[in-house]
């Protein structure tokens, strides 16, 4: 039985070691304590390994073994440094769908290389420690029974509680739904980096799963009828925008956002000012934005319709022109919500859109040339949904060197040194950007019956209340996380044309502006403003009808109540 572990000690050593370490390293990434079971050592796991690396030895391939190991248990370290967060289902989606532009652009990013080589650092010092245990062990080991004996019981102590975590995982990988096996009481005990890996694997791989009946519930979607009563709509959404950097919302802020501001001023430009995402994550904001799906509805997610599909079939033409999911991209299975499920897959991809664009840019302005012309847009009922890259990290990436507006030097912030206030800047300069990329294609529809809905997916966090930047997964929600990372911009824009065909629309979008919202209120709101009526649609989530549910509650991240949240005052911050 201890065959294995004698032959491969050192391997063994260094996995339960560090298996360890990720817990101090989890204190302080997270600044919280975790949960009791994670301080059960995973010894049983580690021993699997180790007996499929002594197997693999008769054919010279145990190295495989310790390749895995070092992956797996450094790249949990690495996503705590950076995530603040153990393995999960959503880090793993951040993993799983950044694409190489993404990839080389983050390993850039402010403190990354910082990151990795203390990762690097923590795994070699973890190796050096097992040599010295391992000799120390082998000296011990000719002198008692006894470290025989306390292995045998701790190794069988472990594997009754990995036996049940086990078999949570198979449930996990054999389930059909994700919110099923989400739940606690399917969970596995999550003490181990490896049980914490598969766990998130398994969400990830049965969120795909979803994707035959989402389709078939898409396919037999009805739109009840329709008036057609804005002909014109316009969907933008924004990327990771931290409304706070803008003076929409906040009085102190460096002037980014001129265009916005300007149509503010001329009465074309309406600004709500509490609007959060559920998510600080694009693909599970996706998933309620699109969806008519909405906590408490007692269905589960594929058993909703996605909204672009309702509107083709009342009548609308659709046009979903992305910088995100569009050129290579669009021809991945990407395995997310996103691109695989949502946008990418054939079928749904025809079900819910006119057109999609097929070629992807470096930076947002460029994407206008794939939207249609204003008289095209207005020949018929004509929905266009705009997708930006927006102020998604790199900052820097986001912009041409002509909109470098900022630097470190004119930024004053407490919480960073020059190289953080250099990427507060850099930030800065994308939302202006973003401005003007917004302000251009609005420009180009002014003269039509237009309406416009500008919301981002999620916030971001830079520096703005502590030395801290993108976004975090930690399991402690503060209000100052809340804040930044999840509130988010929602603005109504009216062209002159509208504001004199549709007074009433214009007066219920006024009414608006101080209403709470979250983002998977959008589709009612979208099918208000057509005019569709709808199984699914909702008065009750719908801010823009009398019938609007002020008290509803807004979940974000599926457990916080973000407005019980907000009661407690966040920390005071510098922009």
């Amino acid at each position: 039985m201890f065959l294995p572990v004698r032959k491969e000690c050192l391997l063994f050593t260094f996995l339960l070691l560090m298996s360890c370490v990720v817990i101090p390293v989890m204190c302080y990434a997270t600044g919280a304590f975790p949960k009791p079971f994670v301080f059960a050592p995973p010894v049983f796991d580690c021993y699997l390994l180790t007996v499929l690396a002594f197997l693999l030895r008769r054919i010279r391939l145990s190295w495989a073994v310790w390749l895995l190991g070092i992956l797996l248990l450094g790249g949990e370290v690495f996503c705590m440094l950076c995530y603040q967060s153990p393995y999960s289902m959503t880090v793993l989606q951040l993993l799983l769908e950044t694409n190489s532009r993404e990839a080389t652009e983050f390993l850039g990013g402010h403190g990354v290389a910082g990151r990795l080589a203390l990762t690097a650092g923590i795994t070699v010092a973890v190796v050096f420690v097992s040599r010295l245990v391992v000799w120390s062990f082998g000296r011990l080991e000719r002198k008692s029974l006894f470290i025989f004996h306390f292995s045998f019981f701790i190794l069988l102590l472990s594997a009754s509680c990995q036996g049940y975590s086990y078999y949570r995982l198979y449930q996990a990988y054999t389930a059909d739904v994700t919110t099923t096996i989400a739940e606690n009481k399917y969970m596995p005990l999550r003490n181990s980096p490896f049980v914490r890996f598969f766990y998130g694997h398994a969400l990830n791989v049965v969120s795909t799963k979803e994707l035959g009946k989402l389709e078939q519930t898409v396919r037999e979607t009805e739109a009840c009828g329709c008036s057609f009563r804005s002909p014109v709509i316009i969907l933008l959404i924004g990327e990771s925008y931290n409304k706070y950097h803008s003076p929409l919302y906040n009085p102190k802020a460096r002037q980014t956002t001129p265009n916005l501001c300007r149509l503010r001023e001329q009465g074309n430009l309406i600004v709500c000012d509490d609007a959060v995402a559920p998510y600080n994550v694009t693909s599970k904001t996706f998933r309620h934005m699109f969806s008519t799906y909405y906590p408490g509805l007692g269905r589960e997610w594929v058993d909703c319709t996605l909204f672009p599909a309702v509107f083709r079939k009342a009548g609308y033409r659709v046009w979903f022109v992305t910088n995100q999911f569009a050129g290579e991209e669009n021809n991945k299975d990407h395995h997310d919500h996103v691109g695989g499920t949502i946008f990418n897959q054939k079928e749904l991809r025809q079900l819910q859109f006119t057109h999609m664009n097929t070629e992807a840019f470096r930076y947002d302005m460029d994407l206008l040339s794939q939207i249609p012309s204003a008289d095209t847009l207005a020949a018929q009922p004509s929905l266009l949904i705009f997708h930006m890259i927006g102020q998604h990290e790199d900052y820097s990436e986001r912009y041409p060197p002509e909109y470098n507006h900022f630097t470190a030097d004119s930024i004053q912030n407490d919480f960073t040194d020059r190289r953080g206030r250099q990427v507060v800047a850099e930030y800065d300069n994308a939302t202006r950007y973003n401005d003007a990329v917004v302000g251009r294609l609005l420009e180009q529809y002014a003269q039509q019956d237009v309406v416009a809905i500008y919301l981002s997916d999620h916030g971001e966090e830079v520096y703005d209340w502590r030395n801290s930047c993108y976004r975090t997964n930690s399991d402690q929600m503060t209000p100052e996380i809340a804040r930044y990372q999840y509130e988010i911009p929602l603005l109504f824009y009216v062209s002159d044309t509208f504001k004199a065909n549709h007074p009433q629309l214009l007066s219920e979008i006024q009414a608006a502006q101080h209403k709470p919202f979250i983002a998977s209120m959008l589709p009612f709101v979208l099918f208000h403003l057509a005019g569709i009526t709808h199984a699914d649609y909702k008065t009750s989530l719908d801010i823009l009808s009398p019938d609007f549910d002020e008290n509803y509650p807004r979940i974000i991240r599926e457990d916080v109540y973000y407005d019980e949240l907000m009661n407690v005052p966040p920390s005071p911050a510098i922009p």
